[in-house]
């Protein structure tokens, strides 16, 4: 049994997926501030609830062909789609309001490092339930 195939394990490095992604998409929003005619956009966050209970399959890679690659192992198994965030325009069309998506990138990174130091202490809790010792 792989590391990830443990329920608490698996969430959390799905969350982690999904606010790296979120992240790469903040970024490009404050990155393309400038540019007339960009809209801000957000990456939806997925039904983590479904997730735990197990009535979500988004998840999960479906091949539709014999020739489609298989998922790998420990890799992020749900699709970021952006959506576009109804923000006030500027006179040149950017939809970009930096103060917002600096307090975004501000709340996922602290989510963030909250989803790693909880990763963090379920792999030391299934070390110490294996006896493979104390966790750092």
């Amino acid at each position: 049994m792989s590391i990830g195939q443990v329920s608490l394990i698996g969430l959390l490095g799905q969350r982690m997926s999904w606010l790296s992604a979120r992240q790469g998409v903040l970024a490009d929003n404050i990155a393309n501030a400038d540019t007339p005619g960009y809209a801000a956009r957000d990456v939806k966050e997925p039904d983590f609830e479904a997730l735990l209970s197990g009535r979500s399959r988004a998840t999960l890679l479906s091949a539709t062909n014999a020739r489609h690659f298989s998922a790998p192992e420990g890799g992020a198994l749900f699709h970021a789609s952006a959506e576009a965030v109804v923000a006030e325009p500027s006179p040149t069309g950017n939809a970009v309001a930096l103060e917002q998506e600096m307090i975004k990138i501000s709340d996922t990174q602290a989510q963030y490092a909250a989803a790693t130091n909880l990763y963090r202490k379920a792999v030391g809790m299934l070390r110490i339930a294996l006896g493979g010792g104390r966790s750092a």
